[in-house]
């Protein structure tokens, strides 16, 4: 009797052991499971952004407007009888960083008062 009891804590002992250390153990399949959640949010970003480029494709191939839309914004299209007026929005000396200077001296801010 003494026997089975030492056999039956043994084998006891040892699927423990699998449960914890293994292969299969409860960290590394919660490990992979982090992983798999991981890759399914990168998966669905992919996806999205495959419809969006699916459905831009699909619009360049019908219409001759998203053509020149696409022209206008990235070639800078204009028609010859249309004026073109480009707006740069004032930048704050204070804001510029040296990279931007270029060797270019720059006024000093001086805020309003």
């Amino acid at each position: 009797m003494r026997w089975l009891t030492l056999i039956l804590v043994l084998m006891l002992a040892g699927l423990q052991w699998r449960v914890w250390f293994g292969d299969a153990s409860v960290g590394n399949v919660q490990a992979k499971e982090q992983r798999l959640a991981a890759l399914e949010a990168d998966l669905r970003r992919l996806e999205m952004r495959n419809e969006t480029l699916a459905a831009e494709v699909e619009s360049l191939r019908e219409g001759v407007a998203a053509v020149e839309g696409q022209a206008r914004l990235s070639l800078g299209f204009v028609y010859p009888d249309e004026h073109f007026f480009q707006v740069i929005e004032a930048v704050r000396p204070d804001t510029i960083t040296p990279a931007q200077l270029d060797g270019t001296r720059v006024p000093r801010f001086i805020p309003d008062e």
